[in-house]
């Protein structure tokens, strides 16, 4: 488990092929689940049976900050606050939240480099991701570029505003550098490791921390001040366009009194969830997709009914960037089956999540099929739901770590057109504990690949072979450590319009 954990229990997985394993570890009983079945069974549990609040409860603590003194009117308020995630899954309010974003990334696509030298006129994104001018083999311009901060930033910076309003970015451009510091500390933090421990990456997430809770200290501040029909200042002028899940947790806060820091821990628990997972996600299916030169062009054919960019006519020398005049989301989820497949290879390869549970109750785990073998988990045993135990196995994929765009690819039979499902795999966990951002994170997954796909042209820097970089272990979606470079470009369109 120290030196290789991901093979250790892929041999376990080949060893015990039941779906479920046990190990005895640091005091206590984990039971490995990665069958399907079996995994379903667990997830759908009570939470009086087998629960994940206790593990959220004490994640919350010393991971993002929540007071110890306050943890009671946290346990007072969180029906409360889970009924708040309604604004992201009922479709009034997710469909503001994601209309919102959708016109940013209209908006600023054109803008994913710019070609700017000067760091003062380079956008966030750009800054992040060391960009610099060079001529490829052609002897045209093009943007150098590391491929992971531009496209993570990029998503980032353009889709947080829809969920916390304008004004915090704006004002603190530098956030996201500490909530990239942070999660990399993440499996660190979850220990409870004090700061003075001499490890670095322990060290740095702790300093991160501070620094983002006490950006987000001010922030609820001038959000109380607001509330109160108090001028917040003038940095604060836009606070109307705070999100309407960050607004429903407000009225919250105040009806339970939880102090300023209370409030700023469990913000920084929903930006981390908002950003950590999905923006990577996108770095990944960039990666997939424009390393496949053929599949590109397929992915590009399937989007063009949904997705049109125009480059407006000018009289001026220089030209108006282009621009995306039709964007149909709705189509670009709902048909385009290739597309969805990606994101969905991406998912089962592409992220490790882990779903847990403290077992309160003796429970007798069944798998769905009729006379599956059954299995005692015992009280105060610990569960876990190995998502990508079950997404690696081979008895139900072929050749499991090859990705394939197409393999989730099914026709249905009702309507006789292809479509794409999760099947099995289960990367946003189930029951109760389903994460409420699963419907968000998808369209924005969708849209931002399909937005960089239809405007942009990308390929190694150097024009070598497009080299896939290594996973790193986080906490969701798989990280990297490698530097991916590329050189960026507009497409070249026919005509203006």
């Amino acid at each position: 488990m120290a030196y290789d954990a991901d093979g250790f229990l892929k041999r376990l997985r080949t060893q015990f092929q039941s779906g479920v394993y046990s190990l005895n570890f640091v005091g206590g009983r984990h039971n490995i689940v990665y069958g399907p079945g079996l995994a379903t069974a667990l997830l759908n549990q009570k939470q009086h049976v087998a629960n994940s609040e206790e593990v959220s409860r004490r994640l919350l603590g010393v991971i993002f900050g929540f007071p110890k003194k306050e943890l009671h009117k946290y346990d007072d308020a969180l029906p409360e606050l889970m009924t708040c995630y309604k604004h992201l899954l009922s479709e009034s309010s997710l469909g503001d939240l994601v209309s919102q974003t959708s016109r940013q990334l209209q908006r600023s696509i054109a803008d994913l480099v710019t070609g700017n030298e000067s760091l003062v006129d380079q956008l966030p994104w750009e800054k992040t991701s060391n960009v610099n001018n060079v001529k490829n083999k052609f002897g045209k311009l093009v943007v150098e570029a590391s491929l992971l901060p531009l496209i993570r930033d990029y998503a980032a910076h353009t889709a947080n505003p829809s969920l916390i309003g304008s004004d915090f970015l704006n004002n603190y451009p530098d956030f996201l550098d500490d909530l990239w510091v942070f999660d990399r500390g993440f499996v660190l933090l979850a220990t409870g490791l004090p700061r003075w421990v001499p490890l670095p990456t322990l060290t740095r997430a702790h300093i991160a921390r501070k620094r983002m809770l006490d950006k987000l200290d001010i922030f609820h501040r001038a959000m109380k001040k607001h509330a109160n029909g108090e001028d917040a200042g003038t940095d604060w002028s836009s606070l109307d366009d705070v999100g309407s899940l960050v607004k429903a947790r407000m009225e919250v806060y105040r009806k339970h009194d939880m102090s300023i820091r209370a409030r700023s821990s469990f913000e920084l628990s929903l930006l981390w969830a908002g950003n950590a997972n999905s923006d990577t996600l996108i770095f990944w299916m960039v990666n997939r997709i424009y390393a496949d030169k053929a599949l590109l062009e397929m992915i590009r054919e399937e989007i063009a009914p949904y997705v049109t960019v125009v480059q407006p006519a000018s009289a001026l020398p220089i030209a108006e960037p282009p621009r995306l005049d039709r964007f149909d989301l709705d189509g670009l989820c709902n048909d385009c089956p290739l597309l969805k497949s990606a994101y969905i290879e991406c998912l089962r390869l592409d992220a490790a999540p882990w779903s847990f549970k403290v077992i309160k109750e003796d429970l007798v785990l069944q798998g769905t099929q009729k006379g599956s073998e059954r299995w005692l988990l015992r009280k105060g045993d610990y569960a876990h739901i190995a998502h990508d135990l079950h997404s690696t196995d081979p008895r139900f994929f072929d050749d499991p770590t090859v990705w394939r765009a197409d393999r989730h690819i099914k026709y249905d039979d009702d309507e006789k057109r292809r479509v794409a499902d999760m099947g099995s795999i289960r990367p946003y966990g189930g029951g109760s504990s389903m994460c409420k951002g699963r419907t968000f994170a998808f369209k924005q997954s969708i849209m931002y690949t399909a937005a960089i796909v239809s405007m942009w042209d990308i390929e190694p820097a150097g024009s070598g072979p497009w080299k896939m970089p290594r996973h790193r272990k986080s906490t969701g979606v798989y990280n990297t450590n490698d530097d991916t470079r590329v050189w960026v470009k507009r497409r070249e369109l026919s005509k203006p319009q």
